[in-house]
């Protein structure tokens, strides 16, 4: 509404104005008497009526003028304490500020109480051109700056109160940088946070406290990597945030459980995500796939996928393709399906050419992924190989494998054709065989020849471009292996390395960032192992490291982000099939 500047005119003293807010004005005028005169705004006499703000009231007499608002000056009447009074009693007995210290851009309440007038008492407000009239008792500003606002009250037989309450505006912290120092320790070792900040006070949490910006606190000892989250809050209660993590290197060797599995599981998959989860998948029981999340160290259910002895292969898209394997009736399984981590969904994809267990699948650079070899029946290996193309969704063969085989391994090298390795042909004959899978043209070609025959091996890629094949057995009676070889992609041959400190297969192996391959459980001829140990390329040799502490044998290992390793699931000893979980430094 538009309020009216108020002057004086020849008749009498005009209605209440004078200055609201930051250069703003405002007035509240009378509507003239008889025989008043009238100047810019309107006289009134005793008895006239007055519009306030265009509210008409004919109770209102004249009142005297003052001046409001942020940092304005205090009307006639002075200030005080509790606000200035009069002989009649009318009074501010309260005038507060709800919160009186706030930040920049944010409001507060300003509220008052008012006794001994009459209901038509005006209230005027500063920091916005506002008037009050009658029943209002507070009101929300959102100062600029630090201000003193000054409430004046006047009643109808022209008395006038004031009172003013300061608000202090403050800046929202600033964090200027947060940092570890070192980022990365061994364990038991610490480090050093240093907060940089300004406009509020600091403290860290997980134990640290309040701390002083600019100056260097320790983490302690620390054994496990560690979150720290520094909170700056100003003198209004507002905060900012900043967090940084210490990285903590576990000694060599150092396996420590973690969750178990919801069932146990053996010769399953585990596939690495694109959100740092691992899906573990394969087992006939209602929970057929589960998630487990290294930030809590748990497991979760997904979507049921009940199949054994299938392949796992992450594709391009972040999906995961689920091929073959044996279903809950121990059937072949011809179909395929699809992964989706953020639906946590299976979903149909294309069917294979032919039946398989066994086989083998590996991710090509042009996203396609390679099926080879398998079996039809536990029996008989195939030769013949497919592609699954993620774009159509569908299976298609390609050039068949010099040799049929099952259990073999298929590695992708740097120059993008894939080893094929070892493997059994038919019960009992066991391959020294291998052979290349060229993208290109779709064909195989023979390669250099293993040093031993062997399936239920490993074959791992190394940094050097170098293939490391280790253990694996003979057949299901006679020889079981601790020796190694590397496969040279250079002159297309296999030479033998140091070998391992037990004979397994049916283990894992996993390359650690550190370029060292750690060996983990298997079985041998009589017992299943919880033995591991690590293969240095720079020496050539297999060396001891930590012991599991489980036995297990088909289990799974799987590199996480942070470098550790998850170990999970397997046959063991005198458990069986096992749930347990566990995680390797």
């Amino acid at each position: 509404m538009d309020v009216p500047v108020c002057g004086t005119g020849g008749g009498g003293v005009g209605g209440l104005g004078g200055a609201i807010g930051a250069g703003g004005s405002v007035g509240f005028g009378g509507t003239p008497s008889t025989g008043g005169g009238s100047g810019n705004g309107a006289a009134t006499s005793q008895g006239g009526a007055a519009n306030f703000g265009g509210i008409s009231d004919t109770r209102l007499g004249p009142a005297s003028g003052g001046t409001i608002g942020q940092g304005g000056t205090v009307s006639s009447g002075g200030t005080g304490g509790g606000g200035t009074s009069t002989g009649t009693g009318f009074a501010i007995t309260s005038f507060t500020a709800t919160p009186s210290i706030v930040t920049l851009g944010h409001s507060t309440t300003l509220s008052w109480t008012v006794v001994g007038g009459p209901p038509d008492s005006v209230l005027s407000i500063g920091d916005q051109a506002v008037a009050y009239v009658r029943s209002a008792t507070s009101a929300v500003v959102t100062p600029s700056q630090t201000a003193t606002y000054t409430l004046t009250a006047e009643s109808p037989r022209g008395e006038s109160v004031t009172a003013q309450v300061l608000v202090t505006v403050v800046p929202l912290p600033t964090i200027v940088s947060f940092t570890a120092s070192p980022p990365a320790i061994d364990a038991g070792a610490s480090a050093g946070l240093t907060a940089v900040f300004t406009d509020g006070t600091g403290a860290i949490d997980n134990g640290i406290g309040n701390v002083s910006s600019g100056t260097p606190t320790s983490t302690g000892s620390l054994q496990a990597n560690t979150t720290y989250t520094l909170t700056v809050t100003n003198p209004a209660g507002d905060s900012s945030f900043a967090q940084v993590i210490v990285t903590v290197a576990q000694p060599p060797g150092l396996f420590t459980a973690t969750g178990s599995m919801k069932v146990e599981r053996e010769n399953h998959t585990a596939t690495l995500l694109s959100n740092g989860k691992v899906l573990v998948a394969g087992e006939y029981s209602s929970v057929g796939a589960e998630l487990y999340d290294p930030a809590s160290g748990t497991f979760a259910v997904t979507m049921t996928s009940g199949r054994l002895w299938h392949t796992a292969t992450l594709l391009a898209s972040g999906k995961v393709l689920m091929a073959g394997g044996q279903g809950g009736n121990d059937d072949l399984l011809l179909n395929a399906e699809l992964y989706d981590p953020e639906s946590s969904t299976f979903t149909a994809t294309g069917t294979m050419t032919t039946v398989r267990t066994g086989h083998a699948a590996t991710l090509l650079p042009n996203g396609k992924v390679l099926i080879s070899g398998g079996t039809v029946d536990g029996t008989t290996s195939l030769a013949s190989a497919e592609l699954y193309d993620p774009k159509s969704g569908t299976f298609t063969g390609t050039g068949s494998m010099i040799a049929a085989r099952k259990r073999h391994t298929a590695t992708l090298l740097p120059t993008g054709m894939v080893l094929i390795g070892g493997g059994e042909a038919n019960f009992p004959d066991v391959l020294s065989s291998a052979e290349l899978y060229d993208p290109a043209s779709g064909t195989f070609a023979a390669t250099g020849t293993l040093s031993t025959a062997r399936q239920d091996h490993t074959a791992t890629l190394l940094p050097s471009g170098k293939v490391l094949i280790a253990g694996g057995r003979e057949n299901d009676v006679v020889a079981y292996f601790s020796s190694a070889e590397l496969y040279d992609p250079a002159s297309g041959t296999f030479t033998p390395t140091g070998a391992m400190i037990a004979a397994r297969y049916w283990h894992t192996a996993t390359l650690l960032p550190r370029g060292k391959v750690l060996i983990a459980g298997g079985c041998d001829y009589t017992d299943v192992l919880s033995g591991a140990e690590l293969y240095d390329p720079a020496s050539g040799t297999f060396g001891p490291t930590g012991t599991m502490i489980r036995s297990r044998c088909g289990h799974t290992a799987t590199l996480l982000p942070g470098g550790e390793v998850l170990v999970a699931g397997g046959g063991s000893s005198a458990a069986g099939v096992i749930s347990a979980a566990e995680i390797y430094y």
